[in-house]
């Protein structure tokens, strides 16, 4: 009968155990799942934030990469600016020294021409003072004094007109 008893009694404590279990649950279980939620939420967005900042740090790499290559492309460019500024440079540069040696030249051929026609200046007035001088001196006394008659001769024919 002891046990019975007893067993009634743990029948009954434990129906009551679990009947105040049951109710305790049903009543508290909105605000420990709502606890519970909560908390789990809290770790999942701790967890999803370092995801997130992972994913932010990979996307701002990409992006600068992508930078770097459209760089490295525009910098092609630049160098073949920059080399077709250099040619440019020479071509102008060589343009000018030709210019330099045109004018050197003519300037010397310019002397030349007027060296050359200095001297035949020279050789003119030379030749023409010699040519007077020569002349002059083979006129004699008895040609000069024909020579005036006959101009006066000239003029007095002249002179009835």
């Amino acid at each position: 009968k002891q046990w019975y008893q007893r067993r009634v009694a743990i029948t009954a404590g434990g129906s009551s155990l679990f009947i105040c279990t049951a109710l305790m649950a049903k009543k508290a279980s909105p605000a420990i799942v709502k606890a519970l939620d909560n908390r789990a939420k809290a770790i999942h967005n701790t967890m999803s934030e370092g995801k997130q900042i992972q994913l932010a740090a990979y996307e701002s790499a990409i992006a600068e990469e992508k930078e770097a290559a459209a760089s490295l492309e525009a910098a092609s460019e630049i160098f073949d600016i920059k080399r077709e500024l250099v040619q440019i440079e020479l071509e102008t540069e060589y343009r000018r020294r030709i210019k330099q040696v045109h004018q050197e030249v003519k300037k010397r051929l310019d002397y030349q021409v007027e060296l050359e026609n200095a001297k035949k200046a020279f050789i003119r007035d030379h030749i023409i003072n010699w040519l007077e001088k020569e002349v002059v001196s083979s006129i004699t006394a008895e040609q000069e004094e024909a020579n005036i008659n006959q101009c006066i001769a000239n003029l007095s024919l002249l002179a009835p007109q």
